[in-house]
Order: C-alpha cells, then sequence, then structure tokens
C-alpha cells in the first residue's frame, strides 16, 4: 500500500468554503477509497475543524504555523524583496522551515512515496523536507498569469523543483510553459460529479419567481461580486420577477459593506440576496434558473462547472482565464466582453429566453460528463503510480 502526502499551506486554511479546500478533501478521500495511506498536511491550528468531511482514514496533521510570529529579520527580507524581487517568498520560506521541523517530529518514521503540494509554500516545505528523494507533483489551482507571472526568477526556479506540474486546463500547459521551462507539465481537470435528473434545475417548470445565483467568495478582485450586482441593476426593471441570490463567504468587510451600500441605494433589498454559505449548495443550484459567474480569471471555475452540471445555463467573461475552457458561448451559456453593460447583455439575452434557457442548459450537463470522478481519478491515480515506479527506477540504478 503506498503512501501519499496531500501538502496544504501558505495562507489557506481547510476551514475555508472554496474550491481548493472542497479538491482537497475530494482527492484524500478518492485516494483512501483506491486503498492507498493518505496524509494530509496544513498550516492549520490543532482545533481547525475542516468544512469539507475528511474520511476517518485520512489522517490529518495540523502544524499550526499559519499566524506564527515573523522575526524583524524576515519582515525586513519581506519589504527588500518588494523592491528588489531577488528571494524566493520570505515570510513563506520562514513558515516552511518551521513546519519541516514539525514534520520531522510527527512524521519521523513515517515512509512517504509520493507528495502532492497544494501551492508555492508547499513545493518550499516538500524540497526541505525530503530532498529529492520522494517524487513531487505541484498542483497549480490558480490562473497560471497570476500564479507564475507575479512571481519572480527564485520563485519559479523553487517550482522548477517539482518532478511534475499539473494544471487544470489544456490551454494552461502552453502558458505555463512560458514560465517553466525544466518541468513536465500535464493537464488534469477537476472533477465534477454528475448530477441525478431529479436534482437537476427544472428550468421548463412554471414560476413565480426566477433566480440568478453565483457561488464564490464575495471577492473583489478575482470573483468581482460588484460586477453581477451593478449588471442586474441594469435591467431588472424589465424583469420584475427576477431575483439574485449571492452564495459565499465574506473575505473583505469594507467591500461587502459598499456592495450593501449599493443594493439600498438602488432599493435591491427585496431583490439581491447575500445568502452566506451552505454545504447543500445543489439544492439551492437545482432551484435557480441562470448562474452568473463575473470572475476575472479562474484555475478552472469549480462552481461555475457544477452549476453547468446541475443544467443551468451560465453567463462569464470571454478574457476570463478558464471560465472560456467550460462555457462554449450559444451552446451551454453566454460569454461576454468585459464590463458592467456587456454583462448585463449576457444576463438579459438568458432572462428573457426560457427556450434558449432550456437548450443551454441540457447542453451543459453533457458537457461535464468528461470531468466524472472516475475519469479524473483514474488519470491522477496513474500519474502517482507512474512517479512512484519512476524514482524506484532511479533508486534501483
Amino acid at each position: 500500500m503506498h503512501t501519499l502526502m496531500l501538502l496544504y499551506m501558505g495562507d489557506e486554511t481547510v476551514t475555508a468554503s472554496a474550491g481548493t479546500e472542497r479538491v482537497l478533501t475530494n482527492m484524500a478521500n478518492a485516494f483512501v477509497e483506491r486503498g492507498y495511506r493518505v496524509i494530509v498536511v496544513t498550516n492549520d491550528p490543532p482545533t481547525a475543524k475542516p468544512y469539507f468531511p475528511f474520511l476517518p482514514q485520512v489522517k490529518l496533521v495540523f502544524l499550526d504555523v499559519w499566524q506564527v510570529k515573523m522575526p524583524v529579520s524576515v519582515k525586513i527580507k519581506r519589504e527588500i524583496n518588494r523592491v528588489i524581487p531577488i528571494m524566493d517568498r520570505p515570510v513563506e520560506s520562514y513558515r516552511a522551515h518551521l513546519s519541516v521541523e514539525k514534520l520531522k517530529q510527527r512524521l519521523s518514521d513515517c515512509h512517504i512515496d509520493c507528495i502532492i503540494a497544494y501551492n508555492h509554500e508547499a513545493i518550499q516545505v516538500a524540497d526541505l523536507w525530503q530532498r529529492g528523494t520522494v517524487p513531487l507533483i505541484a498542483m497549480m489551482h490558480n490562473s497560471i498569469r497570476v500564479i507564475m507571472g507575479n512571481s519572480n526568477r527564485a520563485t519559479l526556479k523553487e517550482k522548477e523543483k517539482a518532478d511534475l506540474i499539473q494544471v487544470l486546463m489544456p490551454s494552461h500547459i502552453k502558458e505555463a510553459q512560458k514560465y517553466i521551462h525544466k518541468t513536465p507539465i500535464i493537464c488534469i481537470p477537476n472533477t465534477v460529479a454528475a448530477v441525478p435528473v431529479d436534482k437537476q434545475a427544472n428550468l421548463e417548470e412554471k414560476r413565480s419567481r426566477r433566480t440568478i445565483i453565483t457561488v464564490g467568495r464575495i471577492d473583489e478582485f478575482q470573483k468581482q461580486t460588484h460586477i453581477l450586482i451593478q449588471a442586474f441593476n441594469l435591467v431588472t426593471d424589465s424583469y420584475p420577477d427576477w431575483q439574485v441570490e449571492i452564495w459565499g463567504e465574506v473575505k473583505k468587510k469594507s467591500y461587502y459593506e459598499k456592495l450593501i451600500q449599493f443594493v439600498k441605494a438602488h432599493r435591491l433589498e427585496e431583490k439581491i440576496r447575500f445568502c452566506g454559505t451552505t454545504q447543500n449548495i445543489q439544492e439551492k443550484l437545482q432551484q435557480a434558473d441562470v448562474f452568473a459567474f463575473p470572475s476575472a480569471f479562474e484555475g478552472f471555475g469549480l462552481s461555475l462547472a457544477e452549476a453547468m452540471a446541475t443544467g443551468l445555463p451560465s453567463v462569464g467573461f470571454r478574457s476570463a482565464d478558464a471560465v472560456g475552457d467550460l462555457i462554449v458561448d450559444g451552446r451551454n451559456g453566454i460569454l461576454c466582453e468585459d464590463g458592467v453593460s456587456a454583462f448585463a447583455q449576457g444576463l438579459e439575452c438568458l432572462m428573457k429566453d426560457q427556450d434558449l434557457r432550456v437548450r443551454l442548459g441540457r447542453q451543459a450537463v453533457e458537457d461535464m460528463k468528461s470531468y466524472a470522478p472516475q475519469i479524473i481519478w483514474d488519470k491522477w491515480q496513474d500519474v502517482v503510480e507512474q512517479q512512484i515506479r519512476s524514482f524506484s527506477h532511479k533508486k534501483g540504478k
């Protein structure tokens, strides 16, 4: 039985309800079900309660270094690096060293066959801890231009220490190759579970209220929640029976308060609802009519894919990384140009035409079948086993 370690470090926490945390949980559980020993290592404190449930067989190791106090020397390095970016993320490097010391204590007798790093700090930890003696697969969960375009040469060299880099979309391979020249890059997308017919959205049903839904953290720079609100404000007078549900956690209170002020100023309190988080988002999707996804960029767009699997036609930006890989304009959704006005036009295109919503929604269900968990986890298992065999062969030599 092989032992697989999933390293989930950086500023992330398993208590969050976002897509990466769900992928982490799903991967750990899937490999346990396939007969692997799985260890999940994170920065979290010992009291952390994962938002998504792990199977009991998954060993959780919380290193409690997420909010560790930084020495003055590290803070100085961080400020110098902001002006002259020649170091590899001093704060993350410092935490990585602390993490390795704790790992040596907690897992001193544990043999690891393969490591999957979920973010950059995880790559640093794996490199410091195992020094190339265990195969390391580095995952890229976001837009490549965001992950690598903002990295200096030292950071990119650290990423190249991985034996394999995994990206989420075929279009990401070429983009990643602009920055990474030595390490092989492969595409394995996220899983999208099939939704039973009785759990899919019934877009032909007669309803007194129609709902536009969005799912994702309330965020200004990536998720661009304000664009949906402002766009809906442009069309709401023509469609009085439509409402908006916004599902997701608040990351920045000041931004959220600005959104609330806009809603109140335009008297939209009865039409736009901030719903918080839920572990039963499928039920909410099933009750909706249109999925709005105004993100500026994505690595995959898990909530978008799950909405499509539910049979919802979607609206997204043509320029947004990964969104155009899922939404095919006029086939399973609507892609629009950047801006509030264009997004409003995309929404209106679906709001005014029930037949179009039904047709695009049905196709969306079909298009998501290629991301079935069985297919994706088979690919992951093949890659993991290949890496383990390759390292065993090297050691044999």
